[in-house]
C-alpha cells in the first residue's frame, strides 16, 4: 500500500521590529502547526535566515539535517533529516533527548511549490530588511569582485528594532605569489533607509558600491579591535534554531 502523503505548508508569524523581535517561520503539516501543539514553548527558525533561495527547507539530491525547533534554553527540541526519494520529499523527525522518531511524506511538486511561494512572499518584511536582502543579492551577482578589488560580500542585514538603516560587511583579501588568497579583515558601512521603494534603494546603493574600489565608498570603515563590525550583528533572539547542521 502506498504511503499516505502529507500536505506541506509554511506560516510566518510576523514580528514588530520596533520591539527587537524576529519573524518566526513555522512548518505546517496538513495545516497543523505540530511544533506548537507537540513542542509547546519551542521556537522555530528566523524567517530572515530560513526563507531564502536554497535555504534549509530546500531539499536537493543529497539529504541534509536541520535543527527545526529549540527550547528557550538553547536545547534542541526537534531535528529533521530531509531527503528526496523520487517524487517524494521525506522528513525524518528526531527528538535529540528522547527516543521518538517519526516521518512525514510530501509530494515533491507540492512541497517545492510551497517553499517557492513562502520564499517569494515577503509581506512580513519591514522595508530596511528588503533593502538589505536586495542589496546583498545584487552585490553577490558581481562575480569578478574578488579578482578586481580583492573583496567579497559577507553579509547585508537590518537589525530588528532599527527601521531606518542597514549594515553591510565585506571581507578583504590579498593575493599571494602562489595564487592563494589571504584573508586580511573586514570593512563595513551603515546606510540610512528611506520610504522610497526598497528595490530602487538597493539598486542605487549596489551601483555605488560596485562602481569602483569598495574601500573608497563613502562611509566604509575598517574593523578594529575597539570597534569590531561583528558588534553590529547582536540580535534579539540568538537562541533560535541555528541550522548549523544544514550549513
Amino acid at each position: 500500500m502506498p504511503t499516505p502523503l502529507n500536505v506541506f505548508g509554511i506560516r510566518v508569524i510576523p514580528s514588530d521590529p520596533r520591539h527587537y523581535d524576529s519573524p518566526e517561520v513555522r512548518p505546517l503539516i496538513d495545516g497543523w502547526d505540530f511544533i506548537k501543539d507537540d513542542y509547546s514553548g519551542a521556537v522555530c527558525g528566523d524567517a530572515l535566515r530560513w526563507l531564502l533561495p536554497d535555504g534549509p527547507f530546500a531539499v536537493g539530491e543529497a539529504s541534509h539535517e536541520v535543527e527545526m525547533a529549540v527550547w528557550c534554553c538553547c536545547r534542541s527540541a526537534l531535528d529533521v533529516v530531509m531527503r528526496r526519494e523520487g517524487d517524494t520529499v521525506v522528513w525524518v523527525c528526531k527528538e535529540p533527548e528522547g527516543t521518538s522518531s517519526y516521518e512525514f511524506h510530501f509530494d515533491a511538486g507540492q512541497y517545492d511549490a510551497e517553499v517557492a511561494r513562502a520564499t517569494r512572499d515577503r509581506e512580513w518584511e519591514w522595508p530596511s530588511v528588503a533593502v538589505a536582502r536586495e542589496l546583498e543579492t545584487n552585490l553577490r551577482a558581481h562575480s569578478t569582485w574578488l579578482d578586481t578589488w580583492t573583496c567579497e560580500v559577507e553579509q547585508a542585514w537590518a537589525t530588528p528594532g532599527t527601521l531606518d538603516e542597514i549594515h553591510l560587511v565585506l571581507r578583504t583579501h590579498a593575493l599571494e605569489p602562489d595564487g592563494a588568497w589571504r584573508w586580511l579583515g573586514r570593512i563595513g558601512l551603515v546606510r540610512p533607509v528611506t520610504e522610497e521603494d526598497p528595490l530602487l534603494q538597493a539598486e542605487r546603493l549596489a551601483r555605488e558600491i560596485a562602481a569602483g574600489d569598495p574601500r573608497t565608498v563613502d562611509g566604509m570603515r575598517d574593523e578594529t579591535p575597539d570597534a569590531p563590525l561583528t558588534n553590529w550583528r547582536i540580535g534579539p533572539r540568538d537562541f533560535g534554531p541555528s541550522s548549523y547542521k544544514w550549513r
